[in-house]
């Protein structure tokens, strides 16, 4: 909701900043879309750096809010070191693979360099978040003594996790494609967003117990 607010906020503030400009060229009232078109190409030439470098400092700084909130919140002040370097790491190689395979495909125009990085970024995922949760979960150790396992669990439990990230992301797709209110369609959206974090907060908890009880498990062994 705050990262919302935030936007929202935002964007209200450069909608009052460009309506308080005069604008000098063709009238857009009528539905000309190549007049709309040339419009925004002038308004990108024009604004587009600034727009671009504000996003990305936005997206930064609602992630890095992000990443001290969860390590706060789920680690406390004991662990909050632990759980901050992990989700940076996590966030970091993550979207550092996403940006190297999407700057390949503008660079190379191929849509199967697109696919491979989309497969490439699915398997960091899960491989990302076993090892984070190991490493939180100060479980590293089942990766000798139950490999098996341990890959069995971590593969049933972020399966759910991304088929339900599938399926309420394709809502809200379809739900702007298919509709003309946007309005409506954004609060959609945000009280989709809300359910699933409050979900994947529950199967996060989930993942840590069965890693505590597999690690229980193998002492008493």
């Amino acid at each position: 909701m705050g990262s919302a607010a935030t936007v929202a906020i935002v964007g209200s503030g450069v909608l009052i900043q460009l309506g308080s400009l005069n604008w000098e060229g063709p009238d857009l009232d009528g539905s000309n879309p190549i007049i709309v078109f040339a419009a925004l190409r002038q308004f990108w030439s024009n604004y587009g750096a600034a727009v671009l470098t504000a996003s990305v400092l936005l997206v930064l700084a609602l992630i890095g809010l992000w990443i001290v909130l969860e390590a706060l919140f789920r680690g406390g002040w004991k662990a909050l070191w632990l759980y901050a370097g992990t989700a940076v790491a996590r966030t970091v190689s993550l979207l550092g693979t996403a940006g190297i395979f999407i700057m390949l495909a503008i660079h190379y125009q191929s849509r199967e360099t697109l696919f491979i990085g989309a497969v490439v970024v699915l398997g960091m995922w899960f491989i990302v978040g076993v090892f984070e949760t190991l490493i939180r979960r100060d479980a590293v150790d089942l990766l000798a003594t139950s490999l098996l396992p341990l890959s069995a669990v971590m593969c049933c439990l972020r399966l759910a996790e991304g088929l339900l990230a599938f399926v309420l992301l394709g809502s809200v797709a379809s739900a702007l494609l298919q509709t003309a209110e946007i309005g409506l369609t954004g609060v959609f959206a945000i009280l989709v967003v809300m359910f699933w974090l409050v979900v994947q907060s529950y199967l996060l908890a989930v993942r840590y117990s069965a890693i505590d009880i597999m690690r229980r498990n193998v002492i008493r062994a």
